[in-house]
């Protein structure tokens, strides 16, 4: 079990998190002692060894896409519901901890067994203030959560991943009369010379994903910017 925090915030530390509510709501004491409660609830019912709702999780499904920032959403029929993609979850108290409503997706459902603990983070929710359910009317906060690994077994490309490779799917264009003949999202290529180049710049690694698509793992591109410090004398006139 994590530390629990003992009033976390105060006006000064939650005001950062929360400018546009207060601009339009006015940040009070009121809202800074209901975080704090739901703070220490979340961070007191947290576990190293039996996951959670509300904690985050690194999720790796069997096509190699990685989610960074999975959350456990619910627990149902002996499988923890986990919304791969969310925007920042409203909480509140529940029984026997907190209860959460998530939106985005898309959704999936993993044994808890299968779960693997690889440390703590701080996870951030939010929740209806002072002023109730209404138009910017939610206060954001952060809770220190258990983070959870999942890969999926049986994965259709080795240990291939988007945390560290770029994913392309390739589609084969048969039209005679098109300038390209491999078409991607955001690139394509005219002919095998040109899509050949590309695989041994960027080491590719190829797998047929049906007749008109290949699947393609690679290098990614990485820009990287410099900037220089230069020393200019005084104008004197």
């Amino acid at each position: 079990m994590s530390e629990v925090t003992k009033n976390k915030y105060t006006l000064e530390t939650l005001l950062p998190l929360n400018v546009s509510y207060d601009r339009d709501r006015i940040l009070i004491q009121q809202d800074v002692d209901m975080v704090n409660i739901l703070v220490e609830v979340i961070e007191g019912s947290r576990s190293n060894l039996i996951p959670k709702v509300g904690d985050r999780m690194h999720h790796v499904d069997r096509d190699g896409d990685f989610y960074r920032y999975a959350l456990l959403e619910n627990f149902l029929a002996d499988k923890m519901l986990v919304c791969l993609a969310q925007y920042v979850p409203f909480v509140s108290i529940s029984d026997p901890d907190i209860w959460l409503s998530v939106s985005g997706g898309p959704f999936t459902s993993i044994d808890p067994t299968e779960m693997k603990f690889i440390g703590w983070e701080d996870g951030v929710f939010s929740a209806w203030e002072h002023c109730g359910p209404c138009a910017n009317g939610s206060v954001r906060f952060m809770a220190k959560v258990a983070k959870w690994e999942y890969i999926a077994p049986e994965p259709l490309y080795g240990d291939f991943t988007t945390e560290t490779w770029r994913k392309l799917y390739i589609r084969i264009n048969e039209n005679p009369e098109s300038r390209y003949r491999y078409v991607a999202n955001g690139t394509a290529f005219r002919d095998d010379a040109d899509f050949d180049r590309f695989k041994k710049n960027y080491e590719a690694t190829v797998f047929n994903h049906s007749e008109s698509m290949l699947v393609i793992w690679c290098f990614r591109e990485r820009h990287i910017s410099t900037f220089y410090r230069i020393e200019l004398q005084p104008i004197t006139y």
